[in-house]
């Protein structure tokens, strides 16, 4: 699974500015990553319902077991929502002793420039 496209769950406002949301989710073993994979297919579920997500996309580099997130929320408020609901809560808190040093970057993005490309995203964040 080298990277999910970017998937569109709504059409956003070309004027209005979304909350984005970056993750860096490193895994400390590679015995974990099948498990990961699993918890992954799980929170793709959830997010296909989830309140507010504008979109998403995943990169995954299996050789370093190093997995990258990002999504687009509508705000801040539905972001935090979707990391507060199940399955994305058990799971994030059974990982949190498998993960190496995560990072999570929140920032605001103008609708016009969604789907975000990777490049974008590095651009943005350290």
């Amino acid at each position: 699974m080298p990277a999910l496209p970017w998937t569109t769950i709504r059409t956003p406002e070309p004027t209005r500015t979304y909350t984005a949301f970056a993750t860096t989710l490193p895994l400390a073993r590679h015995r974990d990553v099948p498990g990961f994979l699993r918890d992954t297919r799980r929170i793709r579920g959830q997010l296909r319902t989830a309140p507010g997500l504008v979109g998403y996309s995943l990169v995954a580099e299996l050789r370093h077991r190093m997995f990258r997130t990002i999504s687009v929320w509508e705000d801040e408020v539905s972001l935090r929502a979707f990391a507060g609901a199940e399955p994305h809560r058990t799971i994030m808190r059974r990982l949190s002793g498998r993960m190496g040093t995560t990072a999570f970057h929140r920032f605001d993005v103008v609708g016009a420039d969604v789907p975000l490309t990777w490049r974008d995203v590095t651009s943005r964040v350290p």
